[in-house]
């Protein structure tokens, strides 16, 4: 893909040792991350987390009147139920399941409906579950009176049942749970409007998924264009020079140095960090906060030490790929990168699902939070981790410091893009299989830095891919 260096060597400064001990770091964040992979019970409800946002939006869609279902199979309703009711659901998935089976009884039989609403209501207790116990008990009070008892409750009770439901956290399906208790209440007015209310917000969804349905289709026809104007241009107009790798080879050990202090930075702060996120509820914007804190702590720390190091030795940011001109040029190749990831992306995460369905979606720790209705400040505080320092940090260490010293010393730059996203991927917090659609961004990433040999246009996509999801899930949000 791209020309081979010249054949100029320079003497290497140190005997490697920044390498080995940034590997030795390495190997301790990737042990620590596959110990967490334990079956522990907050593991277990993490890895149901994706699969129930999956089943509620689906039975939002089910629910909606515009995209053409026309009658909804009974098939449907029993793979998204089984969706929900699988081995080791948590307590939020077995009552999104009773409130749909309560809500289709009139379409597929009340006596069947019934018997199935028991037996879940019979496995509650026991599930796994992140509510406080006293939460726990109120929803299962609720649950049993509305739909096991089916006793029509007091005032004082149906307003208890209603702060149970509201306190649930049930996303789209806390509608039809206020309306089934309206209706058991005996005020059909009320459980009307709630009807109506959660039809109108199910319409709203499927708009909101055309719309992004018809923004990842013009994304996959940019991408593949791209790549055909891409492949035209490399075997008709490219330089004939050779490219030389950005840095140096004799400062390789040099900037490695700021990589050791990154990785000590970033495991202490994660650490810390995680004993703080374990006494927070799950989805609080105070997580939003914690990650910033550590970020920016953590990101700065590993500048600083970089920096330092690089005044040592006399490296300047030029060698690490911190070039701006010409800007608008940076910014085009990264826009355009990131258009061209997208069709390779979208068919990496195709095929993951189709070879291995029973792996769930991977999920970013901060990711309930970007779904979830917060205020301005909180939008604004994750568009800034996700959008500005996750880029400019990653970008200089993982492409501007990792990629270019190990393109320096093999003078392959092979290496260094594959060893570069590997490590990116393998460090990013979307465990499971989420590895690997991180590990084609990555290759993107270092492709760009090699072709254009600066850092504006790989932190330019970074951003755009993270804002991009960002917006995504505000959308969905919304819609849902």
């Amino acid at each position: 893909m791209w020309n081979s260096p010249p054949d100029v060597e320079e003497p290497s400064q140190g005997g490697g040792f920044a390498f080995l001990v940034a590997l030795a770091l390495f190997l301790i964040i990737v042990l620590s991350n596959l110990l967490m992979l334990r079956p522990r019970l907050t593991d277990r409800i993490d890895m149901w987390s994706t699969r129930v946002r999956q089943a509620e939006f689906t039975a939002q869609t089910l629910y909606g009147e515009v995209l053409p279902f026309g009658t909804v199979r009974g098939a449907d309703w029993d793979e998204l139920l089984k969706l929900l009711t699988g081995k080791d659901a948590p307590l939020g998935a077995l009552v999104r399941a009773v409130i749909l089976l309560e809500d289709r009884a009139s379409a597929t039989g009340r006596d069947a409906s019934r018997e199935r609403i028991n037996r879940l209501l019979q496995r509650m207790p026991q599930a796994p579950t992140r509510f406080s116990p006293q939460q726990k008990q109120a929803i299962l009070r609720w649950c049993r009176s509305v739909y096991g008892e089916r006793r029509r409750p007091s005032p004082a009770e149906k307003e208890q049942f209603r702060r149970a439901i509201e306190e649930a956290n049930l996303g789209w399906t806390r509608l039809l749970a206020l309306k089934h208790l309206e209706f058991l209440a005996g005020d059909t007015e009320s459980a009307r409007r709630w009807d109506v209310q959660a039809r109108q917000e199910a319409n709203r969804l499927q708009w909101v998924l055309i719309a992004v349905f018809a923004v990842v289709a013009s994304l996959m026809l940019g991408g593949v264009t791209m790549w055909l104007a891409y492949a035209v241009w490399k075997s008709t107009l490219r330089s004939a020079r050779p490219a030389a790798p950005v840095l140096p080879p004799r400062y390789a050990d040099t900037v490695m140095w700021g990589l050791v202090a990154y990785f000590t930075a970033t495991y202490l702060g994660g650490w810390i960090a995680g004993l703080f996120a374990r006494t927070l509820p799950p989805s609080t914007p105070l997580l939003v906060v914690l990650v910033a804190l550590v970020q920016v702590t953590t990101g700065g720390a590993a500048l600083w030490v970089l920096h330092r190091q690089m005044r040592r030795d006399g490296v300047s940011w030029r060698d690490l790929g911190w070039t701006w001109r010409p800007l608008s040029e940076h910014l085009a190749w990264g826009t355009a990168a990131y258009v061209a990831m997208v069709p390779v992306l979208l068919i990496t995460v195709v095929v993951v699902q189709v070879l291995l369905p029973s792996i769930p979606s991977p999920s970013h720790p901060i990711a309930g939070v970007a779904s979830s209705e917060n205020p301005l400040w909180v939008t604004v505080l994750l568009f800034l981790v996700a959008a500005v320092f996750a880029p400019l940090f990653e970008e200089v260490f993982f492409r501007g410091v990792l990629l270019n010293a190990l393109w320096a010393r093999t003078g392959n730059r092979w290496i260094g893009i594959v060893v570069s996203a590997l490590v990116f991927s393998v460090l990013h917090p979307q465990l499971y299989l989420g590895w690997i659609a991180v590990f084609v961004i990555g290759l993107m990433l270092g492709g760009v830095f090699v072709e254009r040999r600066s850092l504006l246009p790989c932190i330019w996509m970074h951003a755009l891919n993270n804002t991009v999801a960002l917006v995504a899930a505000q959308l969905l949000r919304i819609g849902g």
